[in-house]
């Protein structure tokens, strides 16, 4: 059974300025959230403080009607998965083993290297790492290694899925696929999806719901279409930034400064 992410009356301070002020949203499961925002709005501290990797300032996270500072690691990684911007590799896997090490959460002790490589499999084969599994991680590109790092998140088969900047080192073709599975894990498996991203556009097109952190406390959530606005968009990102109809789909494009070239 899927679990609820609910963050209550949550607040985020860093090295003595408030992020978040009382920030209140709850992601059921078939949702997919954006978390847009201009750089050290507190992004990324929102996403550990929901993963329950650092404890709120003020508030509550709860998962499943539980808070998460009541979890133990084991049991949180058994239900929410968390994709870090950067991981350093300390040695050599193959691909295929760093896949399969994302597995380890829900075995039992004994069952430890265990070869039973299905869901692995699926998930190098949906983000198109087939030809790659033998090859050890610290011979591939960033690009890569993300969709490793992305295709590790869907093996550990958990409820809730955070990434934080899941696109980064993508090429478009991949940063499509990306958003498309992370849309389809939601809708099809009932998961909830959280995801930090710059693009707000690739965003607006991927997401059910949008969180939009200005970086003073500020934080709105809740509906794509009642957040991510230009008015909403411009207040945060301290820039004019306007919504222009191409057919029927709404687009978001920055005003140009004042002196640039035409």
């Amino acid at each position: 059974m899927s679990l609820e992410l609910a963050a209550e009356s949550l607040t985020l301070w860093m090295r003595g300025r408030t992020l978040v002020q009382a920030l209140d949203m709850r992601v059921a499961p078939g949702e997919v959230w954006c978390v847009l925002g201009p750089n050290g709005a507190g992004k990324s501290t929102l996403l550990r403080t929901l993963a329950g990797l650092r404890a709120a300032d003020g508030g509550r996270v709860l998962l499943g009607g539980r808070d998460v500072a009541g979890y133990r690691p084991i049991e949180l990684a058994r239900r929410r998965g968390f994709l870090p911007q950067t991981i350093v590799d300390a040695f050599s896997l193959t691909v295929m083993e760093a896949v399969m090490s994302a597995r380890h959460p829900s075995l039992p002790f004994w069952a430890w290297g265990e070869r039973d490589t299905g869901s692995a499999g699926r998930a190098l084969h949906t983000f198109e790492l087939e030809a790659l599994a033998d090859r050890d991680v610290m011979t591939l590109s960033g690009g890569e290694r993300q969709r490793v790092n992305i295709a590790a998140l869907f093996t550990q088969d958990v409820d809730v899925l955070l990434l934080d900047e899941p696109l980064s080192s993508l090429d478009l073709h991949h940063q499509m696929k990306t958003l498309h599975e992370l849309m389809l894990a939601a809708s099809t498996q009932g998961k909830s999806v959280v995801y930090t991203v710059h693009d707000i556009n690739l965003a607006f097109q991927h997401a059910t719901h949008a969180v939009l952190l200005d970086g003073k406390g500020g934080a709105l959530a809740g509906l794509k279409d009642e957040v991510v606005t230009s008015e909403h968009l411009s207040a945060a990102f301290h820039h004019p930034i306007h919504g222009v109809m191409l057919g029927d789909e709404l687009f978001f494009r920055a005003g140009r400064l004042h002196g640039a070239p035409p």
